[in-house]
């Protein structure tokens, strides 16, 4: 009788919860709706670029509560990341002044794991017998967020009992990936990289295994598991109070590596050990920081394995790929082999469940769902130990699997002394991982984040053991970060036809059975970047230092998906076309790029066939010539891109108008309705001193007006676009303009350098030889005394005119 009105009290506790987040969602009327200009506009720009738009005035913080209160929504229709919305509440504490807007912060909502106390709101940790366990006032680490301007404005899913990568319960329902819905986005925090990766900002997790490392990897998002003692986790509910010998840390988590940067040198910056005991009066070490930016060499380490689990094909393929781009970048990248990850399982592992499960196990109520593997562990901990022993034997000298075999023996609920042998052992590892890293002299190392990808629903009953090349980290206490690098590809990641995994240990196994590049095709893979305790300034310096450079603004303003077919305006050597080839293929896209110089042509179509970019074309056209080449007039692009060509294609009709017009005439009919056309070319005032030097020079010796006409450059400015494209040609919405200025300091070849570099058509109008030489020493001269920087060097300045406008 007891067991059934518990299961009764249960499902009305879980329905209860479901019908208020319901209810909190709908009452939202505000926060529906497509995208608005405003709205991309918030989702695009880092956060430092916010903070400063709101202290100015710019930006009100309830327009960017708007924005991302809209995309929790939709991304919460897509994967069912949230928790607890607090958004109605936000707006309140807005305009109460609850919240510090002159802050380091100030104006960013913040998503956060929900385990995180905020006054009002249950933390559940997904418990049902947790609801209605709401604090009145907000934890310390809620406190330091809104001091620091930042708004908590949801709370996100997570697996019962905290330890998954998968994020499913009873009481806020599962959690899917935002690639593929039969995938799990992680755990404990994977509702938080649901959320971040279908266009959240910042959030923060918690990690005790792999919690904040694996969903990012499993999602394609950044996070830094930070050492104790550096970020704030006082004001949270758990599933294992009390736990100490594998200690959970807090840590941030953001959809970029700025983000997660400037997002961390704020709260530390914010004194988080005035709001947290445990944390250490360790201010943000920008001395540090900067020594490791300006490292032009680092010595790299490269763990390939765990001797557990060898990594899938598609994260050996990541792996290799961050490796060789370090290579690439002037980096010593070297193999290595750490002390013995197995024995760190070993100790972590026991350490961790040294209560038998019993913590956990103890807020579960009646007939509540469980984690399958958490119920794998639960299981083979409750077993009797002298079956226990049986199997240990069976696995040890009948399958010969002394990994498996090895966990398995020890697997039982620990008294207090001998909970006190294992941190001892935890010591001496410790200790010996210290002198190897001394021994072997690298900066930081790479190792994969997980053997394989994301997991798909309810695969943790095999893949529980399988979490190595995170936990050892968190037994050791050093800092990690996640780097997504690339994609499953079903082609290139299949395992080989002589695979056998019944070859493979008990852990290994476990993992493998759930490995599919078919059905996992698409989904994000990560790398592992890790630095030592308390290392966090380096690792974002290490991070940085491969990170695929899809970052770049116009790329973003374009926004390539999987199905996207792209026509790219004067591509070059066809560099970003191949960067694109991972989103691409995931799905149905392709990228078309076209340029008017057969060399380049050339050199693109080798560089995709050697790196495998099967989505990417190429194809000898001039821009200007577009118009005439029916298979690029029929409509069936979905998005146009040009990247740094449009000065030159444009400045080469720049006294015919009609020209002018008839490209972007051309490139509209390029586009399906609805279809966008992103660039990005020199603006108005863009290199302003070199042009002036050079066309001064050159007047001098053959007039102004002959000088003029060897300027091979059109750099017009925001309004002269929207103008041609909206009025003379139509058909086109100008949805977003803008120029940047871009201060530039000179290379080796310093003031001379550019000077040849940029004048080679205005100095053709002179014969080679010592007239030529003359007019380029005197635009020299001036422009080193023009260009030259007080603080040493030489500066100049290039001015950027980026433009996104949909075809109507």
């Amino acid at each position: 009788m007891v067991f059934f009105l518990d299961y009764i009290q249960h499902k009305r506790d879980c329905k209860f919860k479901q019908d208020e987040r319901a209810e909190r969602i709908r009452a939202l009327t505000n926060y529906r709706g497509p995208y608005t200009p405003l709205d991309r506009d918030i989702i695009d720009k880092p956060i430092e670029e916010l903070v400063q738009d709101v202290k100015k005035g710019a930006l009100n913080p309830i327009d960017l509560l708007h924005t991302y209160g809209k995309v929790a929504i939709k991304a919460h229709e897509k994967t069912n990341c949230l928790t607890e919305v607090m958004i109605s509440a936000a707006e309140g504490w807005i305009k109460d002044g609850s919240i510090n807007m002159n802050g380091p912060l100030a104006g960013i909502p913040v998503s956060l794991k929900d385990t995180i106390n905020v006054g009002g709101f249950d933390s559940t940790v997904a418990f049902s017998g947790f609801v209605g366990n709401k604090q009145p006032e907000d934890g310390g680490t809620v406190r330091l967020l809104k001091d620091a301007g930042a708004i908590p404005y949801v709370k996100t899913n997570l697996p019962i009992s905290l330890l998954s990568f998968e994020s499913t319960n009873d009481v806020w329902g599962r959690c899917t990936n935002p690639h593929n819905s039969k995938y799990s986005p992680g755990g404990s925090t994977g509702g938080e990289a649901a959320l971040l990766a279908l266009g959240g900002r910042i959030g923060i997790g918690s990690d005790v295994a792999g919690s904040v490392r694996a969903p990012a990897h499993f999602s394609g998002i950044y996070s830094l598991r930070c050492s104790t003692g550096r970020w704030p986790k006082v004001g949270f509910a758990t599933s294992m109070p009390g736990q100490e010998g594998v200690p959970s840390v807090y840590s941030p988590m953001a959809r970029t590596l700025n983000d997660l940067t400037y997002f961390t040198r704020a709260i530390v910056g914010m004194q988080p050990w005035k709001y947290d005991y445990t944390v250490h009066p360790i201010p943000w070490r920008t001395e540090v920081e900067k020594e490791y930016a300006t490292k032009t060499k680092l010595r790299v380490g490269v763990m390939k394995t765990d001797g557990v689990v060898d990594p899938s094909p598609a994260c050996l393929r990541a792996l290799e790929k961050a490796a060789a781009a370090l290579k690439k970048a002037g980096h010593e990248v070297v193999i290595v082999e750490p002390p013995s990850p197995y024995e760190a399982l070993q100790i972590a592992s026991l350490l961790l469940n040294a209560d038998g499960c019993k913590m956990f196990k103890s807020f579960y109520r009646s007939g509540e769902w469980d984690d399958p593997g958490a119920a794998q562990m639960g299981w083979l901990m409750n077993l009797p130990r002298p079956f226990k022993y049986l199997y240990y034997l069976w696995v040890k000298y009948v399958r010969r699997d002394n990994i498996w075999a090895g966990l398995v023996r020890d697997w039982h609920e620990k008294t207090a002394f001998e909970q006190w042998k294992l941190v001892a052992k935890r010591e001496v590892y410790r200790a010996k991982f210290f002198d190897w890293w001394n021994s072997v002299e690298v900066d930081f190392l790479l190792t994969p984040p997980n053997a394989t990808p994301a997991v798909p629903h309810d695969g943790m009953k095999e893949a529980v053991s399988s979490c190595g090349y995170t936990f050892l980290f968190n037994l050791l206490d050093y800092t990690c970060g996640i780097v997504p690098v690339t994609h499953v590809d079903k082609a290139r990641d299949k395992l080989p036809a002589d695979f056998n995994i019944k070859k493979l240990n008990g852990v290994a196994q476990g993992a493998y059975k759930l490995y599919d590049a078919e059905a996992m095709h698409g989904l994000p893979v990560g790398v592992q970047v890790v630095g030592r305790r308390l290392e966090e300034e380096k690792a974002y310096q290490h991070s940085a230092s491969f990170v695929p450079k899809l970052a770049t603004k116009i790329v973003q303003w374009l926004d390539p998906q999987k199905d996207d077919v792209i026509l790219d305006i004067g591509c070059g050597d066809g560099v970003v076309n191949i960067q694109m080839q991972d989103i691409l293929a995931q799905g149905r896209g392709s990228i078309h790029g076209t340029d008017s110089s057969p060399a380049m042509i050339e050199a693109a179509t080798q560089a995709a066939s050697k790196s495998g970019a099967s989505k990417c074309t190429f194809e000898v056209v001039d821009a200007l010539e577009l118009a005439s080449k029916p298979h690029l007039q029929d409509g069936h692009f979905t998005k146009l891109f040009s990247n740094a060509a449009l000065h030159w294609v444009l400045g080469s009709c720049k006294a015919d108008g009609l020209r002018q017009a008839a490209f972007f005439r051309a490139a509209r009919d390029a586009l399906a309705p609805g279809g966008v056309f992103a660039f990005e070319m020199g603006g108005m005032g863009n290199v302003a001193e070199i042009r002036g030097g050079l066309l001064g020079s050159l007047a001098r010796r053959i007039g102004l007006s002959a000088a003029v006409e060897r300027d091979p450059w059109f750099f017009p400015d925001e309004a002269w676009a929207k103008d041609v494209m909206e009025n003379v040609v139509g058909g086109w919405k100008v949805e977003r303009a803008e120029r940047e200025y871009r201060p530039t300091p000179a290379d080796a070849g310093g003031v001379d350098g550019w000077v040849r570099l940029f004048g080679a058509q205005f100095f053709e109008a002179l014969p080679e030889g010592p007239e030529r030489e003359a007019c380029i020493k005197e635009a020299v001269e001036v422009l080193e005394v023009v260009c030259k920087n007080p603080s040493g060097g030489f500066q100049l300045g290039y001015v950027r005119l980026r433009v996104l406008a949909r075809k109507l």
